[in-house]
């Protein structure tokens, strides 16, 4: 016997109101009967913001928020924390992109003579490369890249570089000036990948560099391990490598083991004596030398870099008292083991300040050779033999006279961020004792234009 579906599997969920909304819908009704019971409306039909707002209870700040956001997409939930629910944005911004950024911010205090606002910058941003992210996430990678907003007297705020960022730099171009007019070899390393399927995006543009090359996905990818100087590339120093093997030494994605073998076997026989080593701080750069154990280390951690530093401790110790003594004897600078192999054998290294790959010599190098590659790859089809080759060939089509170009474009950079740390340091003093000095001022002057921060 066959069974007709229930009525009540056909009806519908009933539709449950929140106390937020039923709050709301009360408003409207009692200001509804208000109306009918004055025979007018308390904002004419023409004011439709000002009804809304009287009706709901909300801002016309957040109405037009809701509209705007109706207009992209479907409405949102906020999350509990008040923030509206968002997938989690992955910021992908290439080194080169955050030079683009840098020079932005110095182009605001020194030529436009203001203290940027985060949309002002974010336009400023897109009139140079392709940036599809918005305020929010300039206000996240401005943090990312050593930037705070700093407040004045009057509690306007002024974006400035935190001072380790600020003191990397210039100690960095403090020493490469040094080693520049003592004349010694100077040796700029570095990894890239090479891709079948290069393509270019919209950058900043020099003499040297044409675009950057975006990192699209395929099965065909080298990796391409490499120093030169001023007179080109360090001759056996070349390591070329498919990525996403495991077999071999070097057969695998780069990391600190193989980039440690590399510096072993093909880089330090190779180098003259006495020469600087200038290098980024990529991860597998960084693996430290004695690293000093943190508070959420464990007892026998703490007590086992104790014993190697020959500071006495005990067992019976706790945690809290083996700390003390670890921040007491611990070294004020990380030691990496990279560093310390190279300087083993009679070299110094110098670690690029943060953010400022356009000083690495080496990166115009490779815009070259995979400028070169691109130009030999039409179709985006190229086999790994063949992808090889056309590698190998670029590499040897960048001259001495190429790589003295690229030195002699980088000593300007560092002369030209040298002269301009210096400038902004004095334009931003200058503004927060212009905005301390007319803190009390009741009037609308352009200073409080200038010094408005978006940050609320």
């Amino acid at each position: 016997m066959s069974t007709s579906p229930s009525t009540s599997s056909n009806r519908k969920k009933p539709f449950i109101i929140h106390k937020q909304a039923r709050e709301m819908a009360r408003n409207v009704l009692q200001i509804c009967i208000e109306e009918k019971k004055d025979n007018n409306l308390a904002y004419s039909l023409n004011n439709a913001l000002d009804r809304a707002a009287r009706y709901t209870g909300l801002t016309k700040r957040t109405l037009t928020r809701i509209q705007t956001e109706s207009k992209i997409g479907s409405l949102r939930s906020p999350s509990k924390k008040g923030k509206m629910c968002k997938k989690k944005t992955n910021l992908n911004v290439d080194d080169f992109d955050r030079s683009v950024i840098y020079r932005c911010i110095e182009e605001f205090y020194l030529t436009k003579k203001v203290v940027p606002t985060c949309p002002k910058l974010l336009a400023a941003i897109r009139e140079k490369i392709d940036f599809p992210w918005g305020v929010t996430s300039i206000r996240k990678l401005l943090k990312a890249m050593g930037y705070k907003w700093q407040k004045c007297h009057n509690k306007r705020k002024i974006l400035v570089e935190k001072p380790a960022v600020v003191f990397a730099r210039t100690n960095y171009l403090r020493k490469i000036r040094q080693f520049r007019e003592n004349d010694r070899n100077i040796f700029f390393l570095g990894e890239t990948w090479i891709d079948n399927n290069l393509t270019f995006k919209k950058c900043w543009r020099n003499d040297y560099i044409d675009a950057v090359l975006t990192d699209t996905s395929s099965t065909n990818r080298l990796i391409l391990v490499h120093a030169g100087s001023r007179h080109g590339f360090l001759d056996g120093a070349k390591l070329l490598f498919k990525a996403g093997t495991a077999t071999g030494d070097y057969h695998g994605q780069m990391n600190s083991t193989n980039f440690e073998k590399w510096v072993t076997n093909m880089f330090i026989p190779n180098l003259p004596q006495a020469s600087v080593v200038v290098m980024d701080n990529a991860p597998y750069h960084n693996v430290q030398e004695n690293k000093v154990p943190t508070k959420s280390s464990t007892k026998t951690v703490m007590l086992d870099w104790l014993s190697r530093n020959n500071v006495e401790a005990s067992l019976s110790m706790r945690k809290v008292e083996l700390f003390e003594l670890i921040k007491l004897h611990a070294p004020q600078e990380k030691t990496f083991k990279i560093d310390q192999l190279i300087r083993s054998h009679g070299h110094e290294v110098l670690r690029l300040p943060p953010y400022m790959c356009d000083l690495n010599s080496i990166e115009l190098a490779w815009a070259k050779v995979k400028r070169d590659v691109r130009e030999h790859n039409v179709n985006s089809d190229l086999s790994l033999k063949r992808l090889k080759e056309v590698t190998e060939m670029a590499i040897n089509q960048v001259t001495e006279e190429d790589w003295s170009g690229y030195d002699d474009h980088v000593i300007s950079l560092e002369e030209h961020y040298w002269q301009k740390d210096v400038s902004i340091e004095n334009a931003i003093d200058k503004f927060i004792i212009e905005v301390s000095d007319g803190e009390d001022s009741d009037s609308d002057s352009a200073l409080s234009v200038i010094f408005a921060s978006d940050s609320d």
